[in-house]
């Protein structure tokens, strides 16, 4: 029976919380802190979200604070849930809370780019965590993607050595242990922080689940008066836009900037990046709280829909939408082919209808689309292959876990989901993946 749990700090990220109760506890090892925390020692935690709890924990967490509230002021839910459909995120809420959902289901989640690939932290937020609480924790508004210095303190944000991606081997990697890096260079430039500033202030602001109004109806009366739309209202030109934000952010270093073909879909109802926002946002000097607060009518919103409805209006660029598609989707398709994508860290097979999920795309696209589609055809391969590839995986793994202690067949099946009856199909490949040492020590398991 689980009975300690230390206080959350404002502003800490859960994965931060449990890293320090696995120092707190006196947990022997990052697998009996994974017992004692989630329902399943194989269900990764979320280094962004909650996880599948254990239900000791679940109990005692819920008698310390609310689960929505945990949602909402400790993961980086704000990040992708604030200017989605407002059911959509409702369910995301409930899901997230109380069904311990992956979050890849309700709402999309894009690979990291190589600034935001590992947690970052503020030296300065450091020394004072220490000084206050006497250590150092994860700070969730250091982790919003394109968030290069810290809003309160002004200075850049240095990268650590712990992954923010989802890992096959998870171990707690608490903020006291990897923030030695503590020297102070502070943003020259006052646009910079301002970025910075107006990130965290979306970020942060009270979420809405009473109004729904389209983010791109916000978008569209915010632009209405900027020399990016014509007076009538039934033009932007996106182009434009596009070419002088990506030239406004690359003097600010902004690793990723927003594409034509993201405007435009933002503008369709069709993608709700917050990057992509802020940027516009930020770029045109429209305040945040326009975008967190908006007050647009429901005749307002009528109009925009019926009038100046993109999609009838101005076609997308398709050839500009597969050039700026293409990376995206070769870091999907990766990620999804490694298991780096997965919170359980198992490698999957690249299908049409992931890709087309990841990527909020309509079925059939990939054909109209030939980067893209090249690059999905490099990913692509059959079941049995996509078996072959789970056993190695999970082979791997279980060796490593169990450091020459002898694991079966049971254990293999449990963490690659493969069943037995397909091996006859699977055994022939695995040299594809493994080498015959490798292959040899498989099959005396599952043969």
């Amino acid at each position: 029976m689980i009975s300690y749990m230390p206080e959350i700090y404002p502003d800490e990220l859960i994965f931060s919380w449990f890293c320090r109760y696995y120092v707190h506890s006196g947990c022997i090892t990052h697998k009996a802190a994974l017992s004692d925390i989630l329902f399943k020692r194989c269900n990764n935690p979320s280094i962004e979200f909650i996880g599948h709890l254990q239900a000791d924990m679940l109990s005692l967490i819920q008698k310390m604070y609310s689960l929505e509230d945990l949602v909402l002021h400790h993961t980086m839910f704000p990040q992708y849930a604030r200017f989605i459909p407002l059911e959509q995120r409702k369910q995301a809420l409930y899901h997230m809370a109380y069904d311990f959902c992956d979050a890849h289901h309700l709402f999309s989640i894009l690979p990291k780019n190589e600034t935001d690939n590992a947690l970052k932290y503020c030296p300065l937020c450091v020394k004072e965590d220490r000084q206050k609480y006497g250590e150092a924790y994860w700070h969730r508004i250091h982790q919003i993607r394109n968030m290069q210095i810290c809003h309160k303190h002004g200075c850049y944000l240095h990268r650590s050595a712990v992954s923010a991606k989802s890992e096959q081997l998870f171990v707690f990697l608490p903020a006291q242990q990897y923030t030695d890096n503590i020297s102070v260079n502070m943003a020259s430039n006052p646009i910079e922080f301002n970025y910075s500033e107006y990130l965290a202030n979306v970020f942060n602001a009270p979420m809405d689940f009473e109004k729904d109004i389209p983010i791109g109806a916000v978008m569209y009366y915010a632009m209405s008066k900027t020399p990016y739309m014509k007076k009538s209202g039934r033009t932007k030109y996106t182009k434009q836009l596009t070419e002088d934000i990506q030239t406004y952010f690359k003097h600010l270093n902004i690793p990723d900037t927003a594409s034509m073909s993201q405007i435009q879909r933002l503008f369709l109802g069709e993608r709700f990046d917050f990057s992509v926002v802020c940027q516009i946002g930020f770029y045109l000097n429209i305040p945040d709280n326009q975008f967190v607060n908006p007050s647009l009518t429901a005749k307002q919103i009528r109009q925009e829909k019926d009038i100046h409805y993109m999609r009838d209006k101005e076609p997308v660029d398709w050839t500009v939408f597969d050039e700026d598609t293409a990376p995206i989707l070769e870091r999907v398709a990766r990620e999804i082919y490694d298991g780096t994508a997965s919170e359980t860290g198992r490698p999957e097979r690249v299908s049409e209808k992931l890709i087309y999920r990841e990527l909020d795309l309509p079925k059939h696209r990939l054909e109209n689309l030939p980067k893209c589609k090249a690059i999905f055809d490099r990913y692509t391969e059959t079941y049995p292959e996509n078996w072959a590839r789970r056993i190695v995986w999970a082979y791997n793994i279980l060796k490593a876990e169990k450091n020459g202690t002898t694991f079966y067949w049971s254990d293999i099946r449990h963490l690659s989901g493969v069943k037995k009856e397909r091996l006859d199909l699977i055994i022939p490949l695995l040299s594809k993946f493994a080498d015959s040492k490798t292959v040899n020590d498989i099959i005396e398991i599952i043969a």
